[in-house]
């Protein structure tokens, strides 16, 4: 009577095994994606210089391939709901690929930026698809371990960047083409994984029925587009009361209300406006939304504080922020283990989301000479809660909603995050300069090369390096004080869902 289970049990090995090689494809894809997309960032001085770029270029270069992922999530996270996702994804990747080698052969800035932004386009499909198939092979009680895993892979790819970006553009012979060159091959050795090993259970469908919302799309684009334009502006230059941003933010709300009137009508809209009637899932976007700035602005603006206000050199700034990793890391991980163990989440959340409070109201007491020690223990609290809150949220509106509308849940909630974090640190860095200069105006003595670019410290004398980190200390307390109003909001939304124990296999509902 036992021999016949023998058979069995080795199929579900092998499934098993299987289902852990495409998963291990899936995290190489998104490990490609981000590093990528931070590789450049050490190497951007020589890679702008070389293209003969300006001072504008720095901030396209990084953002394009930020824009296009987030404004791309909607319509990959429609076609996983209609289309194969296994050519999807493959899709997605062939797309990143060609990104990276168009800005390793880039012969101008213009050319680069556009590369970048195909990048996005690849490294968004990748970003929507791993969360999906993800939900396609693990029943929900055991996301939260599977999301920790990407949250560690999203971490690697993030630390691991910077560092050998700056190893590639200065070594002999290598330069800075290599780090997209790098981008093709992670790409194609994830593509060909997956294509060996994906197996799913809805791997044959087709796309019949009617075609994705296009339209739908073209408007929030333009909606996203013209808020984060109008956004950037005023934190550049152009006054606040001008024609450019008064008029783009003035597009905003208009093009808005054409987005929701054509999700109203469409025959199969890009975001049905029934996943707002959920209360789980409309209240998961809404933390999303709330957490996307520390998760994507706060690093960014980290960097800028150990290196202008705590006069720190970039390696020893990239050792200072280990504190809010390692917290993202340890929060991730152990959260997403008990809630996998309990089938709960709704303690570990509402504990994440105290810790964010915590952690960004220490740094807005931070100044240029606050003790260290005060400074990475903030940065751990605010990393933990960033960890628990973030990587969770996905498997619990996903848990909320039907199988038919997987895909478009998952980009939902994905896209709110990676909104937040664009808006997050356009407005964050607006804040930034405006506080620098009001306090250049009021307090800093002349000389001190406040001059509305980022000041040089090895150049000036010591009064002056005084006065430049008096000034950036104080304007980045202000700054992770108006962030803190977030974190408050991550922590309502977290507190005003309702708990439902997460399912334990893939076809309850």
């Amino acid at each position: 009577m036992a021999q016949p289970a023998a058979p069995l049990v080795s199929a579900v090995d092998k499934s098993a095994v299987r289902t852990r090689r495409a998963l291990r494809a899936l995290l190489l894809g998104l490990f490609a994606g981000l590093l990528s997309s931070t590789v450049v960032v050490t190497a951007l001085p020589r890679v702008v210089a070389d293209l003969d770029g300006g001072q504008a270029a720095f901030t396209w270069v990084v953002a394009a391939t930020m824009v296009a992922s987030t404004l791309s999530l909607p319509l990959w996270g429609k076609l996983a709901d209609r289309a194969d996702r296994k050519t999807l994804v493959q899709i997605s990747l062939g797309l990143f690929a060609l990104g990276s080698a168009w800005c390793a052969l880039a012969g101008d800035v213009g050319q680069l930026i556009a590369g970048r932004a195909v990048q996005g386009l690849g490294a968004g499909g990748v970003n929507a698809l791993a969360q999906v198939i993800v939900a396609a092979l693990v029943p929900p009680r055991e996301r939260g371990r599977y999301n920790g895993r990407i949250t560690l892979v999203m971490t690697a790819g993030t630390v691991a960047g910077p560092p050998l970006g700056g190893v590639l553009a200065d070594t002999p012979g290598v330069g800075w083409r290599a780090c997209f060159h790098l981008g093709v091959l992670l790409a194609a050795g994830a593509a060909l994984t997956l294509h060996r090993t994906l197996r799913l259970p809805d791997s044959g469908r087709t796309s019949r029925g009617p075609r994705p919302d296009l339209w739908g799309a073209a408007l929030l684009t333009a909606m996203v587009g013209a808020l984060l334009l109008a956004v950037t502006w005023a934190g550049n230059g152009v006054p606040w009361v001008s024609w450019p941003v008064t008029g783009t933010a003035c597009a905003v709300p208009v093009l808005a209300a054409l987005f929701v009137r054509r999700q109203s009508r469409a025959v199969d809209p890009l975001m049905p406006p029934r996943l707002l009637r959920d209360r789980t899932v409309a209240l998961s976007a809404l933390a999303g939304f709330a957490v996307g700035p520390a998760l994507f602005a706060a690093p960014a603006l980290l960097a800028q504080y150990f290196q202008v206000a705590r006069a720190q050199s970039p390696a020893v700034s990239g050792l200072l922020t280990l504190p809010m990793i390692a917290g993202l890391l340890s929060g991730s991980v152990v959260s997403g283990r008990l809630i996998s163990a309990r089938g709960r989440w709704k303690l570990p959340l509402a504990a994440g989301g105290l810790l964010l409070v915590l952690g960004f109201s220490v740094m807005g007491t931070a100044g240029a000479r606050t003790p260290l020690l005060l400074v990475g223990a903030a940065l751990f609290a605010g990393g933990s809660g960033v960890g628990v809150v973030s990587q969770n949220l996905v498997p619990i509106a996903q848990n909320a909603a039907p199988p038919d509308d997987l895909g478009a849940v998952t980009s939902f909630v994905i896209l709110s995050r990676s909104l937040g974090g664009v808006l997050g640190l356009a407005a964050l860095g607006s804040l930034l300069t405006a506080r620098v200069d009001a306090l250049t105006a009021a307090h800093a003595p002349a000389g001190t090369g406040l001059d509305g670019g980022l000041p040089d410290l090895r150049a000036l004398g010591p009064p002056a390096v005084d006065g430049v980190r008096a000034v950036y200390g104080q304007a980045f307390g202000d700054v992770f004080t108006a962030a803190v109003p977030f974190a408050l909001l991550a922590l309502a939304a977290v507190l005003l869902l309702r708990e439902a124990p997460l399912r334990s296999t893939l076809d309850e509902h």
